[in-house]
């Protein structure tokens, strides 16, 4: 008999995108698709409708992996993939560039619809605005004539900011110092001489930012070399950059070190080694004042930095603290004096995480599934796991809201939902919790924001 021709296919691939996760806040210039396209034999992806990348693929079942440079701001990733047959998937993912949720000492930022919101303190005009009161309910900061926000980043008693154009904004104590005392209060500031700008990191006293070419600049205290200057003394006031970065994706800063992901997924770090922060295996105390590399430590994709600890995020979805350990915040199982470390350790039971944070002595993981979980020193209940006790492993923060983004201060925390709501928790006696009036007492669990 006449052998029949094969059946016909009619059916599309089956398109899968893992990561960005649909809402996701990123805080790395790099975007890496992962997921998987079935039997497709052509994949095109774009940016915002823009310049795309064609893939042709040899054989199947192959997963998809693919890196995009991606500026701070809105974006919407377009995926189509194409079998031999010529049946067509596609899938749009939304995710946002940079970060957009901050915490000080007593004062919260977010960036929401392209506008600056602020609430709590504002000694220093770290608010963004003229009015020195405290304030528990959160307020759009910034006229709307000024350049619209894209990301946002805060420390003790400064917020940081990216502006659509690539502008970086400041406002509080490091406005006054690179204004050399002629900012004005509740006004922002915005830092001259470098354009183009992709990441910022406050740290104490000091400033990092990444612009689009990889370089990184730094201003402000640098008594501990914090700068990475090559010398250690007095505070520089005028951004400088770096020398020794390159394809650098992200910078962080803490208390008086900074640290600094390059493309290859390894990690520079200089400043002051207390307790180890630095990584390369001494606790002695010392200066080092240029960028060197953590030994042994490959693959990173994301960073976080606390008062005086790391904490670097694989690619396998695992995660690795170093420096100061005596609240339980590098998650290894131990706590007290001698629990710092000099190298980066592994943090125990995290899998599948998609983002770190960390602030003071505690420290925050955002699982691919939208949960998050919590460590280290809960004093004001800043872990959000529903009580104050300290935690050495990490323990699962009280929502079951989908999260797309955490953020931190120093004694409060901040999450954003995949629908954009905003929650918060931890100490509130500037009414950095945005509760409103009365509500000054630490909350161990995330309550909602009401946001303008």
């Amino acid at each position: 008999p006449a052998l029949l021709p094969p059946p016909l296919d009619t059916e599309a691939p089956a398109l899968r995108i893992d990561a960005p996760r649909p809402g996701q806040w990123l805080n790395v210039s790099r975007l890496r698709l992962q997921g998987d396209v079935g039997d497709a034999t052509r994949v095109e992806v774009s940016l915002d409708d823009g310049i795309s990348r064609t893939l042709s693929l040899v054989g199947t079942g192959a997963p998809l992996s693919l890196e995009l440079t991606t500026p701070p701001g809105p974006h919407v990733l377009h995926v189509s993939a194409t079998d031999a047959a010529g049946n067509t998937s596609t899938l749009e993912v939304p995710y946002t560039g940079g970060p957009g949720l901050g915490g000080g000492l007593g004062h919260t930022g977010v960036v929401r619809a392209g506008r600056l919101v602020t609430w709590g303190s504002n000694g220093l005009g770290q608010r963004c605005d003229a009015t020195p009161e405290e304030r528990s309910l959160p307020a759009f900061a910034i006229p709307l004539e000024e350049p619209r926000p894209v990301a946002l980043q805060s420390s003790l008693d400064t917020t940081a900011w990216i502006a659509a154009d690539g502008s970086t904004w400041l406002c509080g104590a490091l406005a006054s110092r690179l204004a050399a005392g002629g900012a004005v209060m509740g006004s922002a500031h915005r830092v001259e001489g470098v354009a183009d700008v992709v990441g910022i990191a406050p740290g104490s006293g000091h400033l990092l930012l990444l612009d689009a070419r990889g370089q990184v600049w730094a201003f402000g205290d640098n008594a501990r070399g914090q700068l990475g200057l090559g010398s250690e003394g007095e505070a520089v006031t005028q951004p400088t950059a770096v020398p020794g970065l390159s394809d650098v994706m992200q910078v962080v800063a803490g208390s008086e070190h900074s640290a600094a992901l390059h493309r290859d997924g390894t990690v520079s770090v200089w400043g002051y080694n207390r307790d180890g922060v630095l990584g390369t295996g001494e606790l002695e105390a010392r200066v080092q004042a240029a960028p060197v590399r953590v030994p042994r430590l490959v693959q990173v994709e994301h960073l976080a930095s606390g008062r005086s600890h790391l904490l670097a995020l694989l690619a396998d979805g695992t995660v690795r603290a170093w420096g100061t350990g005596t609240s339980g915040q590098l998650g290894h199982g131990d706590a007290g004096f001698g629990a710092g470390r000099a190298q980066p350790t592994p943090v125990l039971t995290l899998t599948r995480v998609a983002a770190v944070t960390a602030a003071n002595n505690s420290s925050w993981a955002l699982g691919s599934d939208g949960t998050a979980w919590a460590w280290g020193l809960n004093s004001t209940g800043q872990l959000g796991v529903g009580d104050t006790q300290q935690r050495v492993v990490p323990t699962r923060v009280a929502t079951d809201l989908p999260l797309v983004e955490l953020a931190a201060g120093a004694q409060h925390a901040l999450a954003r939902t995949r629908d954009d709501t905003v929650l918060s928790w931890g100490a509130n006696p500037s009414g950095q919790l945005g509760q409103g009036d009365g509500a000054s007492s630490s909350v161990s669990s995330p309550r909602t924001v009401a946001l303008p």
